[in-house]
């Protein structure tokens, strides 16, 4: 497998947004409800992932703890999507926010205490926020993600409701970066929502007092 390390030239958003090409939208599931017999409490956070998936989870997750009362109300964050993607694409809390928050917390809970879940999907839209030029005509234009956001409680699968968050507008071009044979020479890369962003989104859920 071949390898180049090229460099880079780095240009604002305004200057190169013609030229960026038509980004690509994840598809978001129709319904998580699932529809067959009922299961305890998750084991691990992908329990609660598959509500995000097309159909749902196989299994309801009947022994997680009902949405009621005061909160905050644990949340998992998850993605539409079952194969792994680049934090770009992923609009998750990154890897430096999930290692230094306190475990267990609110927004990385023990799955089996997990009270929510938010399905996060990329709209596919959002501003050029640059564009990054490197050797031999290799291209990143780097955009604002628009994700998605959808609510189930975790417990029931009920859809609870909807919200979008909003990814960074700021990004510096890296002044190398490594290149791999087959790699696209043009592509899009979707900059992702800090946690900041997500709590906030999140509160009227997350915040709310429940009967």
């Amino acid at each position: 497998m071949g390898i180049a390390l090229l460099s880079s030239a780095c240009s604002g958003g305004d200057d190169d947004t013609k030229a960026a090409p038509s980004p690509s939208a994840v598809a978001t599931p129709a319904s998580a409800t699932p529809t067959v017999a009922a299961h305890p409490a998750a084991t691990d956070a992908y329990d609660l992932q598959a509500y995000c998936y097309k159909g749902g989870p196989a299994t309801l997750l009947t022994g997680q703890p009902a949405y009621q009362g005061k909160g905050p109300h644990p949340v998992l964050i998850a993605t539409t999507s079952p194969t792994p993607l680049r934090a770009t694409q992923a609009p998750l809390p990154s890897p430096g926010e999930t290692a230094t928050a306190p475990a267990p917390d609110t927004y990385h809970p023990d799955p089996a205490k997990a009270q929510l879940v938010a399905c996060v999907s990329n709209a596919g839209k959002g501003k050029l926020v640059t564009t990054c030029r490197y050797n031999h005509d290799y291209v990143r234009y780097f955009r604002q993600g628009r994700y998605d956001v959808t609510v189930y409680e975790a417990k029931t699968g009920r859809r609870l409701g909807t919200t979008k968050v909003m990814g960074d507008d700021q990004y510096e071009c890296l002044p190398q970066v490594t290149f791999f044979d087959g790699e696209p020479q043009s592509k899009t890369e979707w900059l992702s929502a800090s946690l900041p962003a997500f709590r906030k989104a999140l509160a009227p859920w997350v915040n709310a007092a429940k009967s």
